[in-house]
């Protein structure tokens, strides 16, 4: 029983390590100052994890606990990175031109969009781009949605840079 105990155990700090590490591995370009404070521990919890298996290398269970842990901990770590959803994502709208205005209903809404008008397969066709923080990419899809259920969307990371330095 105190095997399956420290297995349980194990599991949890690995599950906890390995989260903590998903989200320092995305955090680390944005917001370099949290990844390393999250590193910190992260750190420490992966040491007693691994002295607790270490010490007792022949219970495969602890091993399991271990392995198990980790896989699911990458799994939690990108669900709640994707709950905090730092830094921004770039959206683009195609639409005909002569469809109702999302840039319109996004502007109401208090996002910032260019327009561009272009030339598609099948005649004149707009273009929104819209940079908006990612925890309201939703809201924004949504805005989209109700306008133009027709129209194309894409999504990309933003990366933005400073050229003030």
């Amino acid at each position: 029983m105190e095997l399956v105990f420290s297995a349980v155990i194990i599991f949890i700090l690995r599950l906890a390590d390995q989260s903590l590490g998903t989200i320092r591995a995305l955090l680390v370009s944005k917001k370099p100052f949290y990844a390393a404070l999250i590193g910190l521990v992260e750190s420490a919890i992966w040491i007693i994890a691994v002295s607790k298996v270490v010490r007792d290398i022949d219970h495969p269970i602890l091993i399991f606990g271990y392995a198990v842990g980790f896989a699911l901990g990458t799994i939690a770590g990108s669900y709640l990175e994707n709950i905090i959803g730092i830094g921004s994502i770039v959206i683009r709208v195609f639409s005909p031109s002569d469809s109702p205005s999302i840039a319109g209903a996004l502007r109401e809404k208090g996002y910032l969009v260019t327009v561009i008008d272009g030339e598609g397969r099948d005649g004149g066709v707009r273009v929104c781009w819209s940079i908006v923080p990612r925890r309201k990419r939703k809201a924004v899809i949504k805005i989209i949605k109700d306008i133009n259920p027709n129209a194309y969307v894409t999504m990309d990371l933003a990366n933005p840079i400073s050229l003030k330095k």
